[in-house]
């Protein structure tokens, strides 16, 4: 039995009158001990003995029997008060909170406590106390620390937080993932329309409803354009008429229907077509040449209409009709030539037309179409004129020398282009013609002779040769012709004129591809922002248009318009190196280029790829 030392403080603390246990410390018991096996209680109870006389009765605890057990992961204390003092303290607090807790004043407990159970909160601690049944001075008190919520949530707010990062992380590149997947076709469509020009900006998807709403546009358009030319009721009757596709007993009523009393009788048809399509395909597009060809035969209808009742119609791509209220051929001839002149004066192109016999009434119109389109089949049987009439070739028999006028032409391109052995098999096609196999009277010689010198004229023309100069210096040759006494001179004196003139030519284009052809380029070079044009050159430079589109391509390799096109380019290229921001629009209008889609054809045919594309590398490189 472990023995007990009190001092007299402690004796003198033991109320002898008193009838409960009276608590008392082992001498080795420390309070602010973290020990748990160091720790007793001893309950001292003393009882009377006789007088003077009393008698101790001590019951000794092991606090570590005593006390319950506390987690080590939780912030807890387990006491016994008696008398707002500690009697025993075990705690799982931390150093600072323990000092504190040992520090508290534990007589306000105390007289806070009602009942047998009080419960109370300080800004550190919660307190749970509760009375002794056993010990009425005891009270057992339990202490947890008060903890706030980011206290409480700490030890795990930094997992949290890493987790609440990582699924963020992760659901952005899901959503990228299927961002991308689902804005594959919108890429995909993008890509196609960019034919049709460049997004501005990064809306992509307003590019995409611009372009859309141009196609919705431009096929709106079509249709109506598709619609428009379709034939309308009346050109397909007069169609239909032309190829006696109507009943005789419907036209009068049919020609009433669609107002066109003018014509019911003495018809003649005329066919009008172009002489030398190839020489327009050679300058003009196709779309241009259409325009071109539309307003012509608008041209003539007009001026044909102040002198006869007419219609027009468009037969096919290359000729169109005029049904005129007139049965004067002659008059017919006049007006057309005079109308045909003014047109070919002021253009490069030319025009055929062939005047059928005239017709008694509407439903005879067919006879004077198929001898028309038969007039235009023989026309290089006929005198060359730029109006053939029926009457012509009911005299062909007669016309004693042989010179059409296409085959005028092909001479006259040949020798401009300085294509010397096509120039002259086409010469002596002619020659063997009209001077081998036809027995020519001497009129007859100097007929032929004379359209011969005025073929010559026509190349110096067009070529802005001096007439003169060429004169005086074949005077000799232009004597045998002009006199036409024998052939077998003139066959020598034709071809020695026509080999000098292309010598003059291939001396021309000598000079040109040192001096005239750079004067040209410059002339590019300094006005290709304007609508620049083969015709304006060669207006500035006093030739003919055909004349420099062949010459130019001579002596600099290439056509001008591929020229001109390369040039825009690349001046178009600089543009964007300086201007970065520069639109397509504004970028086509700078280089001359009046329409943006024409613009970016032409830059994808030179560079590869679109404008739009080349001012990404570029900045792709910076």
């Amino acid at each position: 039995m472990e023995s007990i030392e009190m001092t007299e403080e402690e004796f003198a603390q033991i109320g002898t009158e008193s009838t409960s246990p009276t608590v008392t410390l082992s001498g080795i018991h420390d309070l602010t001990s973290t020990e748990d096996d160091g720790g007793s209680i001893h309950l001292v109870n003393p009882e009377k003995m006789g007088a003077g006389n009393s008698l101790f009765f001590v019951v000794t605890f092991y606090e570590q029997l005593l006390l319950p057990p506390l987690s080590p992961e939780t912030q807890e204390a387990f006491a016994i008060i008696e008398n707002g003092r500690f009697v025993t303290l075990k705690s799982s607090f931390d150093d600072k909170r323990r000092d504190q807790l040992l520090a508290y004043p534990l007589a306000q407990l105390d007289e806070r406590a009602t009942g047998d159970y009080a419960k109370f909160s300080t800004g550190e601690f919660d307190f749970h106390m509760i009375r002794s049944q056993t010990m009425p001075q005891w009270s057992y008190l339990y202490v947890t620390h008060n903890y706030s919520v980011i206290e409480s949530l700490s030890p795990n707010l930094k997992g949290a937080v890493l987790l609440l990062v990582i699924l963020v992380l992760a659901g952005l590149a899901f959503a990228y993932m299927v961002s991308r997947r689902m804005y594959r076709p919108v890429r995909h469509l993008v890509g196609l329309f960019r034919s049709y020009g460049e997004p501005e900006g990064a809306d992509e998807f307003a590019f995409l409803h611009e372009t859309a709403t141009s196609i919705s546009k431009a096929n709106e358009q079509l249709k109506s354009a598709l619609y428009e030319q379709r034939l309308s009721m009346r050109d397909k009757f007069l169609r239909d008429l032309l190829q006696g596709l109507v009943p005789p007993e419907k036209v009068d009523d049919l020609m009433h229907t669609y107002q066109l009393q003018s014509l019911r009788s003495d018809l003649t048809v005329c066919v009008i077509t172009f002489s030398n399509d190839k020489e327009l395909e050679e300058q003009y597009s196709k779309d241009a040449i259409l325009t071109i060809k539309s307003k012509t035969s608008l041209i003539l209808h007009e001026q044909l209409k102040v002198h006869f009742p007419c219609e027009l119609l468009d037969l096919d791509f290359a000729k169109y009709v005029f049904i005129i209220g007139e049965s004067d051929t002659e008059s017919i001839q006049k007006k057309l030539m005079k109308a045909m002149a003014q047109i070919e004066d002021g253009h490069a192109f030319g025009l055929v037309a062939a005047v059928g016999r005239p017709v008694a009434s509407a439903s005879e119109i067919d006879r004077s179409f198929t001898q028309a389109l038969d007039l235009l089949k023989r026309r290089s049987a006929v005198d060359r004129t730029s109006v053939i009439t029926y009457k012509q070739l009911n005299q062909v028999q007669m016309v004693s020398y042989y010179y059409p006028i296409d085959t005028e032409r092909e001479l006259i391109s040949y020798v401009i282009r300085g294509k010397r052995e096509n120039a002259l098999n086409t010469l002596n096609r002619l020659l063997s013609e009209n001077l081998e196999q036809r027995q020519l009277t001497r009129q007859q010689l100097e007929q032929f002779s004379l359209l011969v010198l005025a073929t010559l004229n026509r190349i110096m023309q067009q070529l802005n040769m001096s007439s003169e100069e060429f004169a005086e210096a074949h005077k000799d040759y232009l004597d045998i012709v002009q006199h036409g006494e024998s052939k077998e001179p003139m066959v020598s004196a034709i071809t020695a004129l026509f080999n000098a003139m292309i010598d003059t030519i291939d001396q021309q284009n000598e000079m040109m591809d040192t001096h005239t052809v750079k004067r040209m380029i410059d002339y590019i070079h300094d006005n290709y922002n304007k609508d620049l044009s083969l015709s304006m050159i060669a207006e500035a430079f006093n030739f003919s248009p055909g004349y420099v589109s062949i010459a130019f391509k001579n002596h600099s390799g290439e056509n001008f318009k591929d020229y001109l096109n390369f040039f825009r380019v690349q001046q178009a290229k600089e543009v964007m190196r300086k201007q970065k921001e520069v639109k397509i629009g504004d970028l086509a209008l700078m280089v001359g280029c009046n329409n943006a889609n024409t613009f970016i054809r032409m830059f994808r045919k030179y560079e590869g790829l679109a404008p739009g594309q080349y001012a990404k590398k570029l900045a792709e490189k910076e």
